[in-house]
């Protein structure tokens, strides 16, 4: 089997394994809450707490994962190398909750929820047991254990999905029917504090469950292997916090820069975080494939043939990902229905997020080798300029032309950063990319997408420009066959 064969194989069993868990999360948490929820406020302040909490999540973590991968490809010993990064990552996670209690009232005063530091205390015990959960998921995808990965990936969303569904629709319907004994189960003022509380259950189950793999192989810490590992990460949580901020921060500013009262903001912040639920599509097969690509990407490392096999990893990304960008803006028409009515408002910005995830994809292609070679800090001054990027395009912005501005500006960001990897690996770890070949399949897919925008606009019937859009869909796909045979025989290989 070849090497890029493998690596489309690993993507599609960790492709699986975190596409199925965010397709249930996606029902639930952007299909079944954008219809339950018909005040887009709402929508908006559950978009908003977990902006903060995804940048909270990555200090507390550390990027020892990415620390672990790095480490124990290249020690002897892989126990000692997870015992050195769980322990401090524990240990942080536990000062985190102090901090939470003792200044839960400031906290989210300053958040601008003052009738709610329960939020606060909530997701802090969220944080804290995701975040020490994180190392047995990376040591699943290290060791090769996709399937185990995946079980408790599903039992993590399985679990916050049926405490969801028992609060807000299976309990109501059974006091309703005379089931008065469970009135007390249903403790909360707010139906979206139930989405909280269901994830706080679900991850405290999910640590439990994992705490016989934490402890498997005991105690092995070793302090001076824990300064090198953290000496690698320190850079690479600058760019998690950087990326982060670009990736789910945009609700957050659009809640203090777009020029209303909060609670108004929070609103259009809701439609906005719709419109980005559905070109997150995209992102779920960008992240599949990151999960697969890193440890392959440390594992090739020593080989004569690694810098072609990472070029033409690039190439088949770029492939693949033009087509889930065509398909997802070929058939919006029935996309946004994923959504409820009110939040329909923002789906013409859809395409413009497509090309920021899309770009971003190209960027964890080219940066992957300030990884490789230890030049993690290079990587944190990419992801600050983009982080930037989006808060200096989106202050501007955002009063003047509305929630827009954050489409934008994560268009801007990515597409930055994408060409600053490209750029920094020419000069520190030059790899073959095929640009031209990356550079042509990004502008056939631009100009199929400005094609079909102008076949909408002139055909009256949405059915007739749906099926014109399939068969622009299968052209691209000829294209690619034909273009593409020295590809698709590695893939077939």
């Amino acid at each position: 089997m070849s090497l890029l064969r493998r690596l489309a194989n690993e993507t599609a069993i960790y492709g699986m394994s975190h596409i199925l868990p965010r397709i249930l999360h996606y029902i639930v948490f952007t299909v079944y809450l954008t219809y339950t929820f018909d005040d887009t406020i709402d929508y908006g302040i559950y978009n908003d707490l977990y902006a903060y909490s995804s940048i909270i999540l990555i200090i507390l973590i550390g990027r020892m994962d990415t620390a672990f991968f790095r480490f124990s490809s290249r020690d002897d010993n892989p126990k000692r190398v997870f015992s050195s990064a769980i322990i401090p990552v524990f240990i942080g996670g536990l000062l985190f909750l102090v901090i939470a209690f003792a200044l839960k009232a400031d906290i989210a005063s300053v958040l601008q929820y003052p009738d709610s530091s329960h939020y606060v205390l909530w997701f802090a015990f969220i944080l804290a047991f995701d975040a020490w959960v994180a190392l047995p998921f990376a040591r699943f995808r290290m060791e090769n254990r996709p399937f185990r990965f995946l079980f408790f990936r599903l039992l993590n969303v399985g679990l916050t999905i049926l405490f969801v569904l028992f609060f807000l629709e299976i309990c109501p319907r059974l006091i309703a029917n005379g089931w008065t004994n469970l009135e007390g189960m249903l403790f909360l003022d707010k139906r979206l504090d139930y989405v909280f509380f269901s994830n706080l259950l679900a991850s405290a189950i999910l640590f439990i469950c994992l705490i016989p793999e934490i402890i498997r192989d005991g105690i092995h810490f070793d302090a001076s292997l824990w300064k090198k590992m953290a000496l690698y990460s320190m850079p690479l949580v600058v760019v998690g916090i950087a990326g982060s901020f670009n990736q789910t921060f945009g609700v957050p500013l659009q809640k203090y820069f777009l020029g209303n009262d909060t609670l108004d903001n929070l609103a259009d912040a809701g439609v906005y975080g719709a419109a980005l639920k559905i070109a997150l599509l995209l992102n779920l097969f960008t992240v599949a494939f990151n999960y697969a690509a890193e440890p392959f990407f440390f594992k090739q490392f020593a080989s004569k043939e690694n810098k072609t096999i990472y070029g033409m990893v690039a190439l088949a990304f770029t492939i693949v990902a033009s087509l889930v960008v065509l398909g997802i803006h070929f058939y919006t028409d029935l996309l946004q229905y994923l959504v409820g009515n009110n939040y329909r408002d923002a789906i013409y910005l859809v395409p413009v997020l497509l090309f920021a995830y899309f770009f971003l994809g190209l960027y964890y292609n080219f940066s992957i080798w300030y990884k490789l070679v230890d030049k993690t800090h290079i990587g944190s001054f990419i992801s600050i300029i983009g982080a930037l990027i989006t808060f200096f395009v989106s202050i501007m912005f955002l009063p003047k032309i509305g929630y827009a501005a954050s489409a934008w500006a994560a268009l801007a960001c990515y597409g930055f950063m994408a060409v600053a990897g490209l750029v920094t690996g020419r000069l520190y770890y030059p790899i073959d990319y095929p640009i031209s070949k990356i550079i042509l399949y990004v502008l056939l897919t631009a100009g199929l997408v400005v094609l079909s925008n102008v076949i909408k606009t002139n055909t009256a019937s949405t059915i007739i420009s749906m099926l014109i859009n399939t068969a622009l869909l299968l052209v691209y796909v000829f294209f690619v066959y034909k273009k593409e045979t020295e590809l698709i025989k590695q893939l077939s290989e």
